[in-house]
């Protein structure tokens, strides 16, 4: 049966991050713009809405209405930017040697990683809206028993379900790689390179959260180290007055008078946040195409012909 290397898909994983860190720090600056766009067009809205509720006022329902039709308008384009720069990053695993800007492009390799996307998007959901039906209906049966174990039981029927999805998650986990590494609406083959291997990436999924939350630590250290550092340079009047939430309603000019310290904060959130995507991503990308390689089948060697030696035609006597 084809195995993967687990140290190898992490290898790959920080390799990518350690060879390309400015196309790290662009993925992740897409993947933000979008969400940093949508906490400038809602911060206006909440200081209104807290200032009419402070006055006794309605709230502007044209206003609510407006801003609902903006935050779906960049949902969307956050969504459509999540499928290019998710297979921009499982592209530079996968075909490491394709020439693209930070491997960003626009075709059908995106299309078919946001179908995909979708298609597992709808297809957990109904699998929680079942599973979350059975286990309440399993759960009040258990609590008709009147059993002093009751809690301990429905904890480890939720335990089981949660587990269940967990490995359910690892199994297709393989299924947007494999689209891209063989330009393909690949879920049977994808299905196919998980077969055997469930254990495995679960094992990886484990610890890609436990690599994550080191990260994670290690950047809330760094943060506050940095914050500490930069309050004998930063203006406290400054981070006073954008603490008052009746200054959120217009913060295009605490920006502009903080645009160097803003600057450096988005360029530092941008590669964190595009290094995390990337060891998200990579892994699995490594994965797929490790089983893919070793599950080939092995060239079929020709066979070798010898020329056949024919007797050679007998010469007549001479006269």
């Amino acid at each position: 049966m084809a195995r993967f290397s687990i140290g190898t898909a992490f290898g790959d994983a920080f390799g990518l991050v350690g060879r390309r860190p400015l196309s790290v720090l662009v993925w992740g600056l897409l993947i933000l713009l979008p969400s940093a766009g949508a906490v400038l067009v809602t911060l206006p809205f909440m200081v209104e809405a807290f200032a009419s509720s402070e006055a006794g006022r309605d709230p502007d329902f044209s206003a609510m209405l407006q801003l609902q039709g903006v935050s779906g308008l960049l949902h969307i384009v956050q969504l459509l930017v999540m499928a290019v720069v998710y297979t921009a990053v499982i592209r530079a695993i996968i075909r490491p040697k394709e020439r693209a800007v930070f491997s960003l492009r626009i075709g059908m390799d995106e299309l078919r990683v946001a179908v995909v996307g979708v298609a597992v998007f709808v297809g957990f959901y109904l699998a929680g809206v079942v599973l979350m039906l059975l286990g309440v209906a399993a759960g009040f049966a258990m609590w008709q028993l009147d059993s002093p174990a009751n809690w301990i039981t429905i904890a480890v029927l939720v335990l089981v379900l949660v587990l269940g999805l967990w490995l359910m998650t690892a199994r297709i986990s393989l299924i947007a790689p494999a689209s891209v590494l063989y330009r393909d609406f690949a879920f049977v083959q994808g299905w196919r390179l998980g077969r055997g291997q469930t254990w495995p990436l679960f094992g990886m999924m484990l610890l890609l959260l436990v690599i994550i939350l080191l990260v994670e630590i290690a950047v809330v250290i760094a943060a506050l180290a940095a914050f500490g550092v930069g309050a004998a340079f930063i203006d406290l009047n400054n981070v006073e007055v954008w603490a008052d939430p009746a200054n959120w309603g217009d913060p295009i000019p605490w920006m502009m008078a903080n645009w160097a310290w803003c600057a450096l904060g988005g360029v530092v959130l941008s590669f964190v946040y595009g290094m995390l995507l990337t060891l998200g991503l990579a892994p699995f990308a490594s994965a797929c195409r490790q089983l893919a390689d070793s599950s080939a089948p092995p060239p079929v060697a020709e066979p070798v012909t010898e020329p056949v030696q024919t007797a050679e035609p007998a010469h007549a006597p001479e006269l």
